[in-house]
This record gives structure tokens, C-alpha cells and sequence, in this order.
């Protein structure tokens, strides 16, 4: 398994890094074809009965849901946080506990505006300002969120923090993650060059390890939902796509809402 992982990061990594030095056009392109991906695979574990058709047009669907917000100019600017409110909305709607599972076409539904909506902000992150830099400290924060909750976890992690959703989690991982990202959200932005006002460095350092958390728990929750371990096969050692994501898909969106608060 430990080889397994180490041999995707080795070839994950190099192609990530490739990815966000890409022009902007190109680095769109990639991420389009990621959500898209990454919504095949969830509609596949949530409806399994499902044609490769439907699951593909869900796809397709969640990358040009993503890319129609490059030109945001064009689209009411509330459009964006309206579509997050229902997004997150129908999200909690299908984990709601009760009988049974919600109906196919909710979750058809729910996996093309988490992949779409959510991912779009990845696509506007990069046309910010410093937009190629503030892709990498969101990448950089919520890796290094996830390696502190890893490695504090490991080491001294004894009182689980949610074990209904993630029973492997813990609260001293959760601070370690917490200390990790915080940190990295702290110091990167400067040695990039990007020189932030400090208010808006220290909400960043405060709030971006908390998003990565919690997207890594909602799509925790969704898979106990589905009864599923991985929403699919395709990295070995790792899962699928939407669980290399799941942090990303909370990071993104909230960095650059607080971005567009820094420059009001």
C-alpha cells in the first residue's frame, strides 16, 4: 500500500507542479478535466445501476459548469456565492439520516454542483491577481494540513475527533493540521512575493486549515452515506480522484472569497 501511494505521489506530484506553472488557459483545462473526472466517479458510486452515458454527461457537465465562471465579468456576481448556498444545501440534503438512500437524480444532481460549483473557484483563483501564486499556497496550505494531521495523528493521536464519519481521526491530529497549514498559510504568501496585507494573512493562516478539514470530513461523510471506501479504484493506494480533492474543494472556493474581501 505504502509503495503503492509513494509511486502515484511520485508521478501525481511532478504532473501537479507541471499543471500550475501551465499557462492559464492550459491549467483551466486540466482542472475542467479533473472535476469532470471526478464527477464520473461519483456518480458511479452513488448510483451504481447507472449507464457510463449518464455518468460521462455528469461529467461533462461539472467541467463546463467550472469553466462558464472564467468569465465571471459576464455572470452576476451573486450568482457564484447563490450556487455554493444551494450546492452546500443539497450536500447536507443527501447525508440527512433517515430511510434509504435520496433519489438517483439528487445525487446526479449534487455530484455536478459539488465537482462544478466548488471547483470553479480554482479557475477564478487563477485569474486573481498573483492568481498562479495563490493556486500554489492553497495547494501548499492544504497539503500541509492534511501531512500534520497525518504525522501528529500518528504519533500522538488518542481521542478521536468524529468517529461516526472518520473513525481514524483525532483532535491532536486536528491541531497538528491546524499548526501545519496555519503556518505554511502564514510564511508562503511572502516568500512568493505576494506581500498581503497581515489582517488578511493571519484570517488566511486562521480559517483555510479549518476548510481543508472540513472538506476532507464532508466527503468522509459522503462515502458512509454511499457505503463506500473509496469513491473509486483509479489511483492505487489512494482511492479516486475526489479523494485527493476533498480538501481542495473547500480550500479554493474560501481563499478566494477572502481574496475578494482583501481588495474591497
Amino acid at each position: 500500500m505504502l509503495k503503492q501511494r509513494l509511486a502515484v505521489a511520485a508521478v501525481g506530484l511532478p504532473l501537479l507542479a507541471l499543471l500550475v506553472a501551465s499557462p492559464e488557459r492550459v491549467f483551466g483545462l486540466g482542472v475542467a478535466l479533473i472535476l469532470g473526472a471526478a464527477t464520473y466517479e461519483v456518480v458511479h458510486a452513488a448510483i451504481p445501476a447507472t449507464t457510463r452515458t449518464s455518468a460521462l454527461a455528469a461529467g461533462v457537465l461539472a467541467a463546463l459548469l467550472a469553466t462558464s465562471f472564467r468569465t465571471l465579468e459576464e455572470i452576476p456576481v451573486w450568482s457564484l456565492p447563490a450556487m455554493v448556498a444551494v450546492t452546500l444545501l443539497l450536500l447536507a440534503l443527501l447525508l440527512w439520516p433517515g430511510p434509504g438512500q435520496a433519489p438517483a437524480g439528487a445525487w446526479w444532481l449534487g455530484a455536478v454542483l459539488y465537482l462544478g460549483v466548488l471547483g470553479a473557484h480554482w479557475l477564478l483563483l487563477r485569474n486573481e491577481d498573483h492568481g498562479q501564486a495563490w493556486v500554489v499556497v492553497a495547494f501548499a496550505v492544504t497539503f500541509a494540513t492534511d501531512t500534520g494531521a497525518y504525522a501528529v495523528g500518528r504519533l500522538v493521536g488518542r481521542h478521536l475527533f468524529w468517529p461516526a464519519v472518520s473513525p481514524k481521526k483525532t483532535w491532536e491530529g486536528a491541531g497538528g493540521a491546524v499548526v501545519f497549514g496555519g503556518a505554511m498559510a502564514a510564511g508562503l504568501p511572502f516568500a512568493l512575493g505576494i506581500q498581503p496585507e497581515w489582517p488578511w494573512v493571519v484570517a488566511i493562516a486562521a480559517t483555510l486549515p479549518l476548510a481543508a478539514i472540513a472538506g476532507d470530513l464532508l466527503e468522509s461523510a459522503l462515502k458512509r452515506r454511499l457505503d463506500v471506501k473509496d469513491m473509486s479504484h483509479l489511483l492505487p493506494g489512494h482511492g479516486g480522484l475526489l479523494d485527493r480533492l476533498d480538501s481542495l474543494l473547500l480550500t479554493g472556493p474560501l481563499l478566494y472569497w477572502l481574496l475578494q474581501g482583501a481588495q474591497r
